[in-house]
């Protein structure tokens, strides 16, 4: 009896799914630096043959996983760019649940992907541009939709958005990573949330609009 129509193709994307959150856990945890596509392909429990099958080559099968974080994460996202309350407590807010999410001990971690993503990038020319397109820019662009919305209730002097959520995003990303992903934590301890603090008061005194 002959398959129904569109039925292969749902099949499909549920096992390349299936893969993906089977590859994307294993590569998170860190326990090796840039496992290889044989690796890879033991942590989908599947063949390389069949991992190229349905990815390609190893680059290939890392923005996929990067894509499918992205794809999973498009709600919250949704939420971040959306403004929460007066100017500063919407600042303060954000770098709040940027630093949250980064840490949230979930099967995948944001602050994993963000340290895996930006390695991987840095040492392969073929990943940066996925690592930009999957991870970083999507917070980035988050933060700028926040931030234009509070220039357009007058909240916010008129600025460029992309320089300022950078500005904002920055100093939590290297702060995140700096304690967690590269064990500052315990050789070098720092309050996180004191700087999401000190960060987000000196952004709202720079671009708050009565204070011009």
């Amino acid at each position: 009896m002959p398959r129904p129509k569109g039925a292969r193709d749902a099949d499909y994307e549920i096992k390349r799914r299936a893969l993906l959150r089977k590859m994307t856990e294993r590569m998170m945890r860190r326990e090796v630096a840039r496992p290889s596509l044989r690796q890879l392909a033991e942590a989908a429990e599947v063949s390389v043959p069949t991992l190229r099958h349905y990815f390609g080559d190893r680059a290939e099968v890392v923005e996929a996983m990067l894509d499918e974080y992205r794809r999973q994460g498009e709600e919250r996202l949704k939420w971040v760019a959306a403004p929460q309350g007066e100017f500063g407590t919407s600042v303060r807010q954000f770098c709040y649940s940027m630093i949250a999410g980064m840490t949230a001990p979930l099967p995948v971690r944001l602050g994993d992907v963000f340290a895996v993503s930006i390695a991987e990038g840095l040492l392969d020319n073929e990943i940066g541009p996925a690592a930009l397109r999957h991870v970083v820019d999507p917070a980035v662009d988050a933060c700028r939709a926040r931030l234009q919305a509070h220039i357009d209730r007058g909240d916010m002097i008129p600025a460029d958005t992309r320089a300022a959520a950078l500005m904002l995003l920055s100093p939590l990303l290297i702060a995140v990573l700096h304690q967690d992903q590269m064990q500052g934590a315990t050789c070098n301890p720092m309050d996180v949330y004191g700087l999401a603090d000190r960060v987000s008061e000196a952004f709202v005194r720079a671009y708050r609009a009565d204070a011009q």
